[in-house]
């Protein structure tokens, strides 16, 4: 178990946070988190995809087929945008593109096999990752972690339904 201050994960009397506190604290720990991501990002091996990447990989995985046009909307780039990503990625073998069957003005992308093995390998990675963070908490811990990310996600998705999505 990783050493804490924190009283109610010692045993003790549990205190409760009001929710400026817990605002200020949640808020610090996400400075703290995106601190390491930024730290690790500098030690990303240089044949490893970017974030972009890897969410133009996991679109093409979940879609296996995509127009270049239909990507940049999607990912709300420019086609030229785009085109250049795509080109980066169709060098390091990761995707194809093609002309499409139906319209020979359309291309097409797709995952390539090695471009799937990437994200099966880095999806493991990440598993790996958070199974080490998990095993330093207590089965109780582990539990309430879960519970609590499960129903912080199901507050924040009923509080957007209906309003305007993010940056509209």
């Amino acid at each position: 178990m990783i050493p804490t201050n924190d009283s109610s994960l010692n045993g003790n009397e549990t205190e409760f946070l009001a929710v400026d506190e817990a605002m200020s604290r949640i808020l610090t720990i996400q400075q703290r988190a995106f601190s390491l991501f930024v730290e690790r990002r500098s030690e990303r091996r240089p044949d490893y995809p970017t974030r972009i990447q890897m969410h133009v990989l996991h679109i093409l995985r979940d879609r296996e087929i995509v127009s270049v046009s239909e990507l940049a909307r999607l990912l709300s780039v420019s086609v030229s945008t785009v085109s250049q990503l795509i080109n980066t990625l169709v060098e390091r073998q990761w995707l194809r593109v093609e002309i499409s069957a139906q319209d020979r003005r359309r291309h097409d992308v797709r995952i390539t096999e090695i471009g799937a093995a990437l994200l099966r390998d880095r999806y493991h990675e990440r598993l790996n990752t958070v199974k080490q963070v998990l095993e330093q908490l207590t089965p109780e811990e582990r539990t309430m972690l879960v519970n609590l990310l499960e129903r912080s996600v199901a507050i924040w998705q009923s509080s957007q339904e209906g309003s305007k999505p993010y940056g509209s």
